[in-house]
């Protein structure tokens, strides 16, 4: 029996009427769902936040919660660690090392010599800082026969590269020269060849003078340039060799010059007190050293020290 087109469109309208009630139902359904769980989240959220400044008040320490990797889902730590502040003022952020060293010969010579020494090293993100004194004292058949004191700073600026900019300066007491007294400065630019975690050259290229007076001693600022390498290598985690040369061409009469040059090694015995052996030498080299003295001066050390 075939119905009439009046009753098809009723049954047609009746059915949308019913789908369409379905539909508005279930998406009621589902947003009151989704606003359930953004509560619950938020409140959650709360809940985090609250126990980590609890934490934080206790121990005085803020906590981080590392967000989840969505592909592995486990924690993923920070991406870089804070590095340390530079220091608030000059005269903090040094690390400091003693040495002392002594030796002697008693029977048909009578021997005896001594060097100390101070070190300090200043490292920030701008610039390295260096102070160095030391002393030698020796006696021959209880006569004085060395006596040597020297003070040397020495400032560079670090850039983002490989170069830097430097000043040094130092002062010298030799009793056994033709001049007692030096006092002597420089700057220039320095360069790293090799920067890595166990070996550093550095070249340095400048300009600077020296003035020596006392004793026989022309008195007198003669001008200098300055061609220098600085080398260090970590051999082992107790164990550093350095080494350094440094050559002062005179500006006034070429040909004459200076040339300093000097290694060592160093041993930590024992990190906990910061015990370490240390070894090495030292020539300095004068092409005009003066009537009655020898151009060559080399001085060779052993001895203990402690870093502070």
């Amino acid at each position: 029996m075939s119905m009439n087109p009046i009753n098809r469109a009723a049954m047609i309208f009746v059915a949308a009427g019913v789908a369409s009630t379905s539909f508005a139902a279930d998406t009621t359904t589902a947003l009151e769902r989704l606003e359930s769980a953004r509560i619950a989240f938020e409140n959650a959220k709360a809940e985090l936040e609250a126990a980590q400044a609890q934490v934080a008040a206790l121990t005085g320490t803020e906590i981080n919660i590392a967000t989840t990797n969505e592909n592995t889902n486990r924690v993923q730590p920070d991406a870089e660690p804070e590095m340390p502040a530079d220091p608030s003022s000059w005269t903090d952020g040094w690390d400091w090392s003693a040495n002392a060293g002594f030796s002697g010969a008693s029977g048909n010579n009578e021997n005896f010599s001594a060097r100390l020494s101070l070190g300090g090293q200043r490292n920030t993100s701008k610039y390295e800082t260096s102070l160095s004194l030391s002393y030698l004292f020796g006696t021959s058949d209880g006569t004085k026969n060395t006596a040597r004191g020297e003070i040397k700073l020495k400032n560079d600026w670090i850039s983002d590269g490989k170069w830097r900019y430097f000043a040094q300066g130092g002062y010298e007491y030799e009793e056994f020269q033709a001049w007692q007294h030096r006092v002597s400065a420089a700057g220039g630019i320095g360069y790293e060849f090799i920067k890595d975690d166990k070996t550093s050259l550095l070249g340095r290229v400048g300009l600077g003078g020296a003035y020596d007076f006392g004793s026989q001693a022309d008195e007198m600022f003669t001008p200098e340039g300055l061609v220098g390498l600085d080398w260090t290598y970590q051999l082992t985690e107790n164990t550093k060799l350095v080494a350094t040369t440094t050559y002062y061409p005179s500006f006034d009469d070429f040909g004459e010059f200076r040339w300093n040059t000097g290694g060592g090694i160093e041993v930590i015995l024992d990190a906990e007190t910061g015990m370490t052996m240390n070894a090495g030498f030292e020539h300095r080299h004068d092409s005009t050293p003066g009537t009655g003295v020898k151009p060559n001066d080399v001085d060779y050390y052993m001895g203990v020290g402690w870093k502070f």
